[in-house]
């Protein structure tokens, strides 16, 4: 994986609601939205504190959940995420980091780069053989992404994560203006 900024949603707990779904949930402590992906070099600790800098005086802001969504696309589902709907403050943010990245000589190995479409993985599709549009319309029957819908989280900070396998560490955190 690589190194990347990205916020930890620690409040959202969905690994009751879609046990009974054909997919790998995403440990608790791993969820995340990615704000830029950077690659397997880590910037460094001056680039990051100007990171630090920049955002520090952004306030804190709420974002709100939408629906579930299949990614990287409903044919070829690799996650089962939810969207976030509001996402004017996190394009700020994002636009600040690559800024600062893009600025410093840091080339970042983000495929997803042309377009940012934040949300929060929260389980891995497990098989191939499954109809991702079941996956879909079951969370809908059982009720899954009612009670998703339009929650919102606060966004208080942002952290330079590792991420290796499973294993998601955060390397520094920035706070907002809370």
């Amino acid at each position: 994986m690589g190194y990347f900024y990205g916020v930890f949603i620690r409040d959202l707990d969905v690994t009751s609601l879609i046990r009974a779904l054909p997919v790998m949930p995403v440990e608790r402590e791993n969820m995340h939205i990615t704000i830029t992906y950077i690659g397997d070099d880590r910037p460094s600790q001056g680039v990051d504190d100007r990171v630090g800098v920049s955002i520090g005086s952004m306030p804190c802001f709420r974002a709100k959940l939408g629906q579930l969504i299949l990614l990287p696309s409903v044919l070829r589902p690799k996650v089962l995420a939810v969207e976030i709907i509001n996402n004017k403050q996190l394009s700020k943010l994002r636009s600040i980091i690559v800024s600062i990245l893009r600025d410093s000589g840091i080339s970042m190995n983000d495929k997803y780069s042309g377009e940012f479409k934040p949300h929060i993985t929260i389980a891995y599709i497990k098989s191939k053989k499954v109809n991702p549009q079941n996956i879909l319309e079951t969370t809908r029957e059982m009720g899954i992404e009612k009670e998703l819908l339009n929650k919102s989280l606060l966004i208080e900070n942002v952290s330079l994560i590792l991420a290796r396998g499973n294993n998601y560490r955060e390397i520094s955190r920035h706070k907002l203006q809370c």
